[in-house]
């Protein structure tokens, strides 16, 4: 089965270095900063874990994909064929569900990042 999904690039989604904060920042906006550059780093790790999951969902759905396929091939055979073909396809229908609501769990998760991390330049990383 075919790749249905295109994989995000992740990394390069979210990709961002949290600078020291520059020197012209008083200290309470300096700790301000640094607590936002940590949250963002923490985050960003989430984002990369919640990716990975992603993606061995998806050889997951393409797996379940290809058992349904297989059983329905055969489905005419018997009703015992046309049983496991009816599981397979609700296993395959079930993770495409979870593969869709992880996806845009991740694209919310890295636009909501985005945003942040173009804040965090404006107000913390002075030139």
């Amino acid at each position: 089965m075919k790749r249905t999904f295109s994989t995000l690039s992740v990394a390069a989604a979210i990709c961002f270095a949290i600078t020291p904060v520059a020197s012209a920042l008083s200290a309470s906006q300096a700790k301000a900063c640094n607590t936002l550059g940590a949250d963002l780093q923490k985050r960003q790790a989430k984002a990369q874990k919640l990716a990975a999951e992603r993606l061995s969902l998806l050889d997951e759905v393409e797996d379940a994909g290809d058992a349904w396929e297989n059983t329905e091939t055969l489905r005419n055979f018997g009703d015992a064929e046309a049983a496991e073909a009816d599981a397979n396809k609700a296993t395959y229908d079930s993770l495409k569900r979870d593969l869709l609501a992880k996806e845009q769990t991740l694209q919310n998760l890295i636009a909501s990042l985005n945003t942040e991390v173009a804040a965090y330049n404006v107000k913390c990383v002075k030139k």
